[in-house]
């Protein structure tokens, strides 16, 4: 990995801004100015302070409620609150009251395509909802449901374990899809879990984070990869 690719990553500015830390002889490797920019090995500083030689992190967190899906808010509490690292991109946000699997990584070409509605992705969760569904509730899911008016989702899947929860499945990450699909059918939502995205489960703690497992990484960019890559 480049120099810069390094400084970028531990959010020391743009690919402009830190070749111009690295012009200005403010990077060292191994004790020595870094001259141009260049792929590096060893320890890489910025002025005094040591960077991180393996900066790419993809992050598993399993959100509560009541925390904003924002890097910073001035008087909300925020998901980054609940972790070390600054500068990841969200993969599917969470409103407040939604809990669970929350995916996060730093390397954004990754996490932009992992919401785009074209490559299908999976996302399953658990719900209870105020009144029974009905066999016309489960049917209209099962056919896409009309919601803002005139925008009609896609196919879901229901899984119920009781006529008032269960489990949902969907392939796309439209605003507040699942609230909607739900107050379309003269129902609501109590409460909403994410416990999958792209095949990966919450396996961790409410309020608890770890990194994916090298075999989790390849299996999200499995998903998305392109025939011509």
């Amino acid at each position: 990995m480049k120099a810069s690719e390094i400084l970028i990553l531990n959010g020391l500015g743009t690919k402009k801004q830190v070749k111009k830390l690295i012009k200005n002889r403010l990077v060292f490797l191994n004790g020595r100015v870094v001259e141009e920019d260049q792929e590096v090995e060893g320890s890489l500083y910025y002025q005094e302070q040591a960077l991180d030689m393996h900066p790419l992190k993809y992050i598993m967190l399993h959100k509560p409620t009541g925390y904003l899906s924002a890097n910073k808010d001035e008087y909300e509490r925020t998901i980054t609150d609940l972790l070390p690292y600054k500068h990841l991109s969200m993969i599917g946000r969470l409103d407040r009251e939604t809990s669970g699997l929350m995916l996060l990584t730093n390397e954004k070409k990754l996490a932009k395509r992992l919401i785009l509605p074209e490559y299908h992705i999976e996302r399953t969760y658990q719900f209870t909802c105020l009144k029974p569904l009905t066999s016309d509730d489960i049917q209209s899911f099962a056919e896409g449901i009309v919601i803002d008016g005139n925008i009609k989702t896609e196919k879901v899947q229901l899984r119920l374990a009781s006529k008032q929860s269960g489990e949902i499945t969907l392939h796309e990450g439209k605003y507040h899809e699942i609230r909607k699909m739900f107050l379309s059918c003269h129902n609501g939502i109590k409460t909403l879990h994410r416990i999958s995205y792209g095949g990966i489960r919450l396996d961790i703690p409410e309020g608890s984070y770890r990194e994916l497992t090298i075999e989790e990484v390849n299996q999200l960019k499995k998903l998305v990869k392109n025939e011509e890559e």
